[in-house]
């Protein structure tokens, strides 16, 4: 081929719609089974368009039913590097991906990350923090301590004692890395730290949270005291159930989604986004007072008045059958809760 007919095929201008009709035959082999014309469709459509999300995500599905699974990890994870597609639908694709790659200690880093920042779709939070769950149990090489506390393995190797004094450090977001680092050490040391932790009324209340999780995933059965607003708690970390098994919590989104689903559910799912964070750093915990339709109302309003919207107090609280003076308490108490939590970590 010469030069003269290479400048006229680069200049060559596609018909109109040439990328969405190769997704669609993609589409179409894809679920035919053509494995291998369906990939040679949706690599047609990105020379057309690098960053066609639906022809990505296509090569992604194409190459988890060819078993080529490393490769759609590496795929989804461009995608998320580069804001391609609907992030917490890749986000799910691609942990799952490495779910069955046994890549669980790099699940949980990834969605401790996500899950902490509270940005969570509620349709998808239940299933990542399952993921979460299940990744955690399997990065156990096995029991860490025998029978309690005190009896933690003695040759454990001595913690870096940098990370030790990071939990002391004003920094949030450091106490947060070490905590990260530190999760892998059963030493002592990490575990008295820890409890020292538990028990500082003025330490953040998402992370004691994530505290008690790796006590959790250590092992550890004797009872332990923790400390939140002014709240004192003896508890078995073991006692610990997954968020979403929470009764009282199911019952108050039940109520929002019932409120909500119909008119506004994208509404509905910032009111149950931050129903869910306020649970989380309550933990083990839980508001007072346990009446399922004023929290449901609180977080409503607290979500309305962040948004900026006009809003009514009294029509809130008819809603959901309250008291109106219930509601802006509960709704002042969660707000106050909400600017003292750390809010997340850098991606």
């Amino acid at each position: 081929m010469n030069d003269e007919t290479k400048s006229k095929e680069q200049n060559v201008i596609p018909f109109p719609g040439v990328g969405e009709k190769l997704v669609e035959k993609g589409m179409a082999s894809l679920k035919e089974k053509r494995l291998q014309d369906a990939l040679d469709d949706f690599q047609q459509a990105l020379k057309y368009d690098q960053s066609h999300p639906q022809a990505r995500y296509g090569v992604v599905l194409t190459y988890i039913e060819l078993g080529q699974l490393d490769d759609a990890v590496a795929e989804s994870k461009r995608m998320l590097q580069e804001g391609i597609g609907d992030y917490f639908d890749v986000l799910q694709v691609h942990v799952s991906l490495l779910v069955q790659l046994a890549c669980y200690e790099e699940v949980v880093t990834m969605l401790e990350a996500v899950l902490v920042e509270g940005k969570v779709p509620s349709n998808q939070a239940e299933t990542l923090y399952q993921l979460l769950h299940f990744s955690r149990q399997m990065s156990e090489d096995g029991p860490i301590i025998e029978d309690t506390v005190i009896n933690l393995q003695e040759k454990e190797e001595e913690p870096p004692i940098e990370q030790l004094n990071l939990l002391e450090d004003p920094d949030v977001k450091k106490q947060w890395a070490a905590i990260q680092k530190l999760k892998k050490h059963n030493h002592p040391h990490v575990l008295e730290k820890y409890l020292e932790y538990l028990k500082d009324e003025e330490k953040d209340l998402v992370l004691k949270t994530f505290i008690l999780q790796s006590l959790k995933d250590k092992n550890i059965e004797d009872q332990v005291e923790i400390r939140k607003l002014d709240q004192v708690k003896y508890i078995n970390p073991q006692e610990l159930n997954d968020l979403f098994e929470n009764p009282f919590g199911q019952k108050v989104a039940s109520i929002i989604t019932y409120q909500l689903e119909q008119d506004n559910p994208s509404l509905k799912d910032m009111v149950l986004q931050l129903w869910w964070q306020y649970l989380f750093a309550l933990v083990p915990f839980l508001p007072q007072p346990q009446d399922e339709n004023i929290w449901a109302g609180a977080v409503h309003l607290v979500v309305i008045e962040s948004l900026g919207g006009e809003f009514d107090e009294n029509e809130i609280s008819n809603l959901y059958n309250v008291n109106v003076q219930e509601l802006v308490k509960a709704a002042n108490e969660l707000v106050e809760v909400e600017e003292q939590v750390f809010q997340g970590v850098e991606m």
